[in-house]
């Protein structure tokens, strides 16, 4: 089976600073028949502030949850490879197939660094790679022709999540190879479909997840104008108010008061949402709630 469609990255709910697992089955329950997977541990999921133990716990419990034909990605975001491949042979062992890799934090990475990193994660794991082109976060740029080589170099890599806004570098791996590619940021999603993905790895899906579901489908059918139609009037909105770099807390935030997630607790460094950003979301989110309802 190929790994496509929409895969929303997913946060970590906390409880008096302990991981919440009854968060995850609320979210399930009210999302899981209109997606066809989860990223868990990811950079949304605050993977870095988790110990490995509860990365593990966690993959470990979701993967039980899954129901057949939806799918588990794991992050492995880490600097340490001894720690992602032991959370990942966990994975692996839970059933799990694809793990959500970026270039390593902090290192000024070069191709062949993180060649050699991704080769040992993926033979030492077992699973198959989706590699995370992210180079606000990481830091390191990489060209089409350089993911092209990557995945040459390593054949475990079978995916990329884009969240570069080089729209023509989606296209060039569409043309040039049989790799899945994922779109990975939400204030660009709907011209990323244009661009040609085979899915999305976001948060939008997971906030409305039979709109996004029904607006990706009518752009597959070829419905352009009414996927375009359903995106500006639902997920738009959110979206706008939503905006880049507070999303973990904003999220957190939003699942608490729709009784999701007990509550809206984040891990330091992150701080939780402010009263204001709170304010907006809820803004955002209603304006497409209503405009779903009509």
């Amino acid at each position: 089976m190929t790994l496509q469609g929409n895969i929303p990255v997913i946060p970590t709910p906390f409880l008096n600073g302990e991981v919440e697992f009854a968060g995850f089955d609320r979210l399930l329950e009210r999302t899981i028949d209109a997606l066809d997977g989860y990223v868990v541990c990811g950079s949304t999921g605050e993977a870095p502030a988790l110990t490995k133990e509860e990365r593990i716990a966690i993959v470990r419990y979701l993967a039980r949850r899954m129901p057949a034909g939806k799918e588990l990605v794991v992050g492995l975001g880490h600097t340490c490879l001894q720690e992602a491949v032991e959370i990942g042979a966990a994975a692996r062992e839970s059933g799990v197939r694809f793990a959500l890799v970026p270039s390593p934090y902090y290192f000024p990475n070069s191709l062949n660094m993180v060649t050699e990193y991704l080769g040992q994660l993926a033979e030492k794991s077992g699973l198959e790679l989706v590699f995370y082109d992210n180079p606000v976060t990481t830091k390191t740029h990489y060209t089409a022709g350089d993911l092209l080589r990557l995945a040459a170099d390593v054949p475990q890599v079978k995916a990329v999540k884009m969240t570069d806004h080089h729209f023509d570098k989606v296209r060039e791996l569409k043309r040039s190879s049989a790799l899945t590619v994922f779109g990975g940021d939400d204030i660009v999603c709907f011209r990323m479909f244009g661009a040609g993905v085979d899915g999305n790895m976001i948060i939008a899906p997971i906030i409305y997840p039979e709109a996004f579901r029904d607006c990706w489908s009518l752009y597959r059918a070829g419905r352009r104008e009414e996927s375009f139609r359903l995106f500006s009037q639902t997920i738009l909105p959110f979206i706008h108010q939503f905006g880049p770099g507070d999303e973990i807390p904003t999220t957190k935030a939003l699942f608490q008061r729709l009784g999701i997630f007990s509550s809206a607790e984040t891990r330091l460094p992150l701080l939780p949402a402010t009263p204001e950003r709170v304010s907006e979301i809820e803004l955002g989110y209603r304006a497409g709630l209503s405009s779903h309802a009509v």
